[in-house]
């Protein structure tokens, strides 16, 4: 009689793989679901609360973060605008002209100097050397004063106008001494605006408040809540913590569930109300299909082990499909898959695009500066040109070399230089909108494409800019001074394509450099 050896049962065990996902998911339809069924219900609504809750806070944390944003493009707008020469030399009659030509761009209602006594220096609104009041904003003053940093406001009442606004004032510091406040006044319709593109659900409210409780913007009766105190209840909860919900009512007595988030910076905050009635009306919902799903899971327990083998398919053709789409360069969007080897392919695909992204990154900028190479730099002009050429609009070539930046490399060592080209990369970044390109060409050169730009603006961009580059750049003990020749092509005024444009403004900024640096030149007009 022959006997077959049976393999033991450590033999037949495989690794935690496909086969032990399916023997997994067959013990899971032998337990009572009915148990687990009951645990999820009594536990859903705590949970999707919660949920939901979390989910509302990062919503009004995203807004709060828009509105902090807002708050520091006027900083730096300011900051740039503290650094001009005519400020510098007391010159306040061009500061105030100039601060007019820049007010449309900051979307701010006026910009401001006030001395550190209080007295207005120059507005926008009003004509320079006319008489003008205190600063009706004594609190941000001795705050930026004291702090030597940037600050926002409150809302209050201007003093000139009788509007109401809030201010974000940046320090004007002379020989490391704050010696007066630059600042801009926005109205609070620019947040209603920016609050209304937040798209939230039409039944929810939405405020934005600043330090001390006062409605700045809401997405409902704005009119008639504007300047109000939010409810006391939220208005505590503000004081003790920078993020959390509780129960109340809006200004028209809706009760709602409540979120709020505070800018750790400024200390305005977000407050969010969702209808209490929506919430429960929602779960109640949730929780009978949840129960209808249960009893029907029970029926059809059995069918689970034939819904396994389509997710083995499915995770099959996904990485299948990612393969396919990394040979050909396409983003990887690889659904949720089920399995260890699944698993383990899906990261190997992701490494592999991750070191692909990083090759091509590292092929179209510069290692440097992180600004776009060259290479990138002419083909995305070479698009905005296309779309010049598409809508009739203008488009400036700026061609920037560092004027005295080789005696720095040759005296302070490379080291320095390198630091001195990532400083330029950053103010050149700073200068720009955020719609213009900037690249390093090689060396100390530079190129800036403005869109929607014509020859008289970038003229007029060229000359400020000059004067950024041209401040000392400071390094530990180092100082290094420079400056900046730059030479100007337009399209289509100097030229029709990205070549030609670089050449002419190539050749521009050398005729610059021969007018004695320090100067931009512009191309000839075809």
């Amino acid at each position: 009689m022959i006997f077959l050896k049976m393999p033991s049962f450590s033999d037949r065990v495989p690794a935690l793989g496909i086969r032990m996902n399916l023997a997994i998911l067959v013990i899971g339809c032998i337990l009572p679901v009915a148990t687990i069924s009951a645990f999820l219900i009594f536990n859903f609504y705590e949970h999707e609360q919660t949920r939901l809750i979390g989910s509302a806070i990062s919503r009004a944390r995203a807004i709060v973060t828009s509105v902090d944003q807002v708050f520091d493009n006027t900083q730096a707008s300011l900051q740039v605008l503290g650094t001009s020469h005519r400020l510098t030399n007391g010159d306040l009659a061009g500061f105030h002209s100039w601060a007019i030509e820049v007010l449309d761009e900051m979307q701010a209602e006026s910009i401001m100097s006030v001395d550190l006594g209080g007295q207005l220096l120059i507005s926008t609104r009003t004509p320079y050397g006319k008489p003008l009041p205190l600063f009706a904003n004594p609190r941000l003053l001795k705050q930026v004063m004291e702090t030597g940093r940037p600050a926002v406001s409150d809302l209050y009442f201007a003093s000139v106008t009788k509007d109401l606004l809030f201010t974000i004032g940046v320090p004007i510091s002379r020989n490391g001494a704050v010696v007066s406040l630059l600042g801009a006044s926005v109205s609070p319709a620019h947040l209603s605006r920016m609050l209304a593109h937040q798209k939230l659900p039409e039944t929810w409210i939405a405020a934005v408040v600043d330090s001390s409780g006062n409605i700045a913007a809401r997405t409902r009766n704005i009119d008639k809540f504007l300047n109000a105190k939010i409810s006391p209840a939220v208005l505590r909860q503000l004081v003790l913590s920078d993020e959390g919900s509780l129960k109340n009512r809006t200004k028209e007595g809706i009760p709602v569930l409540s979120v709020f988030s505070h800018s750790p910076t400024t200390k305005w905050a977000v407050v969010i109300g969702m209808p209490l009635n929506e919430i429960t009306a929602g779960l109640h919902q949730t929780l009978l299909r949840l129960c209808i799903g249960t009893l029907t899971a029970l029926a059809i327990g059995l069918a689970l082990a034939w819904l396994i083998g389509g997710r083995i398919a499915k995770s099959v053709t996904a990485i299948g499909k990612s393969a396919l789409a990394l040979n050909s360069g396409q983003q990887l969007d690889i659904p949720r898959l089920y399995f260890k080897e699944a698993i383990e392919m899906a990261c190997a695909l992701q490494t592999a695009e991750s070191a692909l992204r990083k090759s091509r990154y590292d092929a179209h900028h510069d290692a440097l500066t992180g600004l776009k190479n060259r290479t990138l730099f002419r083909l995305v002009v070479n698009q905005q040109l296309a779309l010049c050429g598409r809508n009739g609009t203008d488009l400036a070539i700026l061609y920037i070399d560092l004027d005295g930046f080789k005696a720095v490399n040759d005296t302070h060592g490379h080291e320095i230089g390198d630091q001195l080209l990532c400083a330029v990369s950053v103010r050149i970044t700073d200068a720009i909108r955020d719609s213009d390109i900037a690249a390093r060409l090689g060396g100390d050169e530079f190129g800036i494409a403005l869109i929607r730009s014509n020859l008289e603006d970038a003229k007029s961009f060229a000359g400020k800019l000059i004067d950024v580059l041209s401040e000392p750049y400071h390094f530990g003990e180092v100082e290094a001074k420079i400056s900046a020749s730059i030479g100007i092509s337009g399209y289509p005024a100097s030229a029709t394509e990205i070549d030609t444009l670089l050449k002419q403004a190539d050749k521009s900024m050398y005729r610059a450099k021969a007018m004695g640096k320090r100067r931009f030149n512009i191309a000839q007009i075809q």
